[in-house]
């Protein structure tokens, strides 16, 4: 049975997420420039150590929480990403290595 062009990009998509309320998508490796961010620290401050960010988006679910990616380095295949995700203005989570920008897309909708 030959299965739909569809589908294959269907698993790639849910395997990008790591929950339903996180805005992450597929990482190559960690490069550990995340660690540039320690933990608790606001924007502003995840700016002067990663640089402007090439992505912002609010969480549509919770409005205090928003996901900012920060691009470093071209590895041929383009640049990588910072996902950097703020609670209450405070940086809760980050990680790096990824191949385009944090979403919440799949949580936008009905």
């Amino acid at each position: 049975m030959r299965l739909p062009f569809f589908l294959p990009i269907a698993l790639a998509a849910l395997t990008a997420c790591q929950s339903g309320d996180q805005p992450m998508t597929a990482r190559s490796k960690d490069d550990g420039v995340a660690q540039k961010l320690a933990l608790g620290i606001s924007a502003a401050e995840a700016e002067v150590a990663l640089g402007m960010e090439a992505g912002f988006e609010r969480n549509p679910q919770n409005y205090d929480e928003s996901c900012s990616s920060y691009a470093y380095g071209d590895f041929g295949d383009g640049p990588r990403y910072v996902h950097a995700r703020f609670r209450d203005g405070a940086l809760v989570q980050r990680s790096d290595g990824h191949r385009g920008l944090c979403t919440y897309g799949s949580l936008i909708g009905g």
